[in-house]
């Protein structure tokens, strides 16, 4: 016996070293063997499939079998893998095929193929090929398959194979291209479609040259078209790297700012258009950054910059990253507007202003002062007269001047209300601020509004002190200010809750009318203007005998929860 395996191991060498092929006799003269000896064993080789024999007239040649052995195709690949020993008796089976089937190993294991739960997945042009291939003749073929109630497409690959024991079997190798079917579905269709779009153009046009000639010119239209737009756009337009070098300069920068591409290009932006900073402690590069944040939705940065002839004009700069393939910022974007008409009408509107409110000053001190001369008569008048209706009239006119002077005082609070720029609002903070202004009385007020900011007046503290001061005159019997959020499709609501009595059902808008109430009244008609400022609403929409609540609505855009 290891006489024949020495044989035969030596008969492997030999075809090993000519791939071509070798005879019987060639085989036998370099053994050396003789020729009856020699074909025996190479009929051994050929039953266990090591060897493949191909007739070339009367002569035989035989080469080594070019299989694959199965020890190695377990290795192959992730693909699904089915094993068939040569009655097609399932052998192995391996981890994808078992999990994209739902099979259990034992369920396929020692299982003839035609009685296995796979079988209900082979066609019967599928069998055929199983069979065909199981002979030696590799097949291919491009399948379907509905597993679970989802479509896969699946390349099957029958493989003829060896054991390393020498027994023939045959591989079935599902690679899945269901996503490349796909692909290739879509590119069909696209294809379809594009099709159907060239006969309907064809169809009116002559030549496809000159279906040709019309895109070209199109496409020249479109890019001339684009080049325009940012070329004359009543804009500034640059592109700039990440160090705030000018890469690009449009046609409408160069007129406004006066300097040419060739003066402007490659230069940093800043010390050229935007001043060098001389605040103490800011370098160049710390401007670059806040440059080149993109500003939020409601703001922009407001900078004042400079022309080639030393003129300064303030621009209202936006800016977007440009980013590459990994995801960085490669360049910016950035847009300015030419706000210096509008900066020079809110100079000129807080010069006015301040005048305004010198004379309103001046005003309230002089009508204060003659409220203090009405007071100390009607108190002589009072100490003088023993009539009681007309200590009733004197008692009714030191009630007016008492209404005159929180008119007064009023005016002097809210004089300055929408002049300061709107910008976001951090809504905790405020309420705080808001809380230390007045004397919560033993009412305990409750924030729940984590980070929250809202775009409104710088004035929105005085809406919050205003509400607190409400829920202290009117919550009979409150103990508890609960101020929370919640987000809808629209925006967001802040919600302001209080456990008092609440507000009846006829008064729920007349509270928000001037002069409504106690006092002069102006508290909540005035919460409700200043949120207006930036578009934002105030209702009460409490439950009567429950508590109020009242509900400012923010638009969405107009928050942020960092």
């Amino acid at each position: 016996m290891e006489d024949q395996t020495d044989e035969i191991s030596r008969i492997r060498t030999i075809l090993m070293n000519n791939p071509k092929g070798s005879t019987i006799e060639e085989i036998a003269k370099k053994l050396p063997l003789n020729r009856t000896s020699t074909a025996k064993y190479l009929n051994t080789l050929l039953i266990s499939g090591q060897a493949e024999m191909r007739t070339f007239g009367r002569a035989k040649v035989f080469t080594l079998s070019q299989r694959i052995p199965f020890s190695q195709m377990l290795n192959l690949s992730s693909d699904l893998l089915l094993i068939l020993d040569q009655n097609l008796v399932i052998t192995q089976v391996n981890e994808p095929f078992i999990r994209l089937f739902g099979f259990s190993q034992e369920a396929l294991t020692g299982v003839p193929l035609a009685r296995s739960p796979f079988m209900p997945f082979v066609s019967e042009s599928n069998m055929a090929l199983i069979q065909k291939a199981a002979w030696g003749t590799e097949q291919s073929k491009i399948e379907r398959f509905e597993i679970n109630g989802k479509g896969y497409f699946f390349k099957i690959k029958l493989i003829p194979l060896v054991f390393d024991q020498g027994g023939q079997g045959l591989a079935v190798i599902l690679e899945d291209i269901t996503e490349l079917k796909k692909h290739q579905q879509h590119l069909e269709q696209l294809v379809e479609q594009r099709t159907l779009e060239l006969i309907i153009t064809n169809e009116k046009l002559v030549k496809e040259i000159e279906e040709r000639q019309k895109s070209r010119i199109a496409l020249e239209k479109s890019e001339k078209k684009y080049r325009e737009l940012v070329e004359y756009a009543n804009s500034i337009i640059l592109r700039i790297n990440d160090s705030g070098v000018i890469t690009f300069f449009n046609e409408f920068a160069v007129n406004f700012f006066g300097f040419s591409e060739y003066e402007i290009l490659g230069k940093n932006i800043i010390g050229t258009l935007v001043p060098s900073p001389d605040t103490p402690g800011k370098n160049a590069s710390d401007m670059m950054q806040t440059f080149l944040t993109p500003a939020d939705a409601m703001t922009f940065h407001e900078m004042e910059c400079i022309r080639k002839n030393n003129e300064k004009a303030w621009i209202a700069w936006t800016s977007k990253a440009i980013l590459d393939t990994t995801g960085n910022p490669q360049e910016f974007l950035v847009v300015g507007m030419d706000i210096t008409q509008r900066r020079q009408g809110e100079d000129a509107l807080r010069q006015v202003n301040a005048k305004l409110n010198l004379v309103s000053s001046i005003a309230r001190h002089d009508i204060l002062n003659r409220l203090q001369v009405i007071y100390g008569i009607i108190s002589l008048l009072q100490d003088g007269i023993a009539d009681p209706r007309y200590r009733g009239y004197l008692k009714k006119a030191e009630e007016s001047a008492i209404a005159i002077k929180r008119q007064i005082d009023f005016t002097a609070d809210y004089k300055n209300m929408g002049l300061e720029k709107a910008g976001w609002q951090n809504v905790k903070d405020s309420l705080r601020q808001s809380r230390e202004n007045v004397d919560l009385k033993g009412v305990n007020l409750e924030i729940f509004t984590n980070d929250l900011e809202i775009f409104a007046d710088p004035w929105l503290n005085k809406v919050f002190f205003n509400l607190i001061d409400n829920t202290l005159q009117y919550a009979e019997h409150g103990t508890t200010i609960t101020v929370s959020y919640r987000e809808s499709e629209d925006g967001l609501d802040l919600l302001f809750e209080d456990n008092g009595i609440g507000i009846p059902l006829e008064e729920k808008e007349k509270i928000f009318e001037r002069g409504y109430g106690k006092n002069i009244g102006y508290g909540l008609f005035m919460a409700r203007e200043i949120l207006a400022i930036t578009g934002l609403t105030l209702q009460e929409t409490g439950e009567p005998g429950k508590g109020a609540r009242y509900e400012i609505h923010v638009p969405n855009r107009f928050y942020r929860i960092p």
